[in-house]
């Protein structure tokens, strides 16, 4: 009776790219691969991992990129190479002491589980690269206002849902770089998504727009986290119900099927009927 599919929806990292030490790519990526993000879905349960920027299995013919995933001792070797080495304490822990810790720091919004969601972020990064991010929480409108004028050093906490069925709901976030939060804002981007929307062909435009978001992705203004999952317990009986974006069911189609051939034993396709 368990349901259990992706939705139109992502939770990312947002990055302030306009501030040192994260102005460096290199380093950026290195925060990115430093996090195991099976291990982070396997923790919050009801999400599935996401290494790139677009939900899966949400527009049949796209062509999702495939960024590296976990990847600890790359992201250390990155560190290295913009002048952060960390090397390997006698206790098999990591250390990073050239990196300027107090200058990047985790922002999240006041609640309990965001403060344990940005705990279990920091503690990645203390395991895996050595390095100590401080953590700040902040009222909503605070937290809000910070973003839009960038007035924070690191990370914050960022989420988007579909407001449309197309993969341009989400690239279009860095079309400036005002609305992302990021600060990013590339020319090549965005003339790469300009492309794409002048191009009449389906399959053609979603192969241009694949190419933009992995190229945005190889930036790494965010990182991305995970899809989250619709989950309901649903009777094989009861059809009309499908997964969909925002996990909005339109009761007026649902009904109780008397002919147990077409009764449901898995998740019904987001596609079906």
């Amino acid at each position: 009776d368990y349901m259990d599919k992706g939705e139109a929806a992502i939770d990312y990292l947002i990055i302030n790219t306009t501030k040192f030490p994260l102005n460096n790519p290199k380093v950026r990526k290195a925060f990115n691969l430093s996090i195991d993000k099976d291990a982070y879905a396997n923790w919050r349960r009801i999400v599935k991992p996401l290494n790139g920027f677009m939900p899966e299995g949400m527009f049949p013919g796209y062509p999702q990129p495939k960024p590296e995933p976990f990847n600890p001792a790359e992201a250390r070797r990155l560190l290295g190479e913009a002048g952060y080495p960390v090397s390997q304490n006698a206790d098999g822990s990591w250390s990073c002491p050239k990196f300027p810790s107090d200058q990047v720091e985790f922002v999240f919004n006041t609640q309990a589980q965001n403060r344990s969601f940005a705990e279990w972020m920091q503690a990645q990064w203390k395991q895996n690269l050595g390095i100590t991010v401080g953590l700040r929480n902040m009222e909503w409108k605070t937290f809000l206002d910070a973003k839009a004028k960038l007035d924070f050093k690191g990370f914050m906490r960022g989420a988007w849902g579909a407001d449309y069925m197309d993969p341009f709901t989400f690239l279009s976030l860095f079309y400036t770089g005002a609305d992302s939060g990021t600060g990013w804002q590339d020319p090549k981007y965005v003339a790469m998504l300009d492309e794409a929307n002048r191009t009449l062909d389906h399959q053609k435009r979603y192969d241009l727009l694949a190419k933009a978001e992995a190229y945005m992705i190889e930036q790494q203004p965010i990182i991305p986290l995970d899809t989250p999952s619709v989950n309901w317990l649903k009777k094989p009986y009861v059809k009309g119900m499908y997964p969909n974006p925002g996990s909005l069911y339109p009761w007026k189609y649902v009904y109780i099927e008397r002919d147990q051939a077409k009764w449901d034993y898995s998740t019904p396709s987001l596609t079906a009927e």
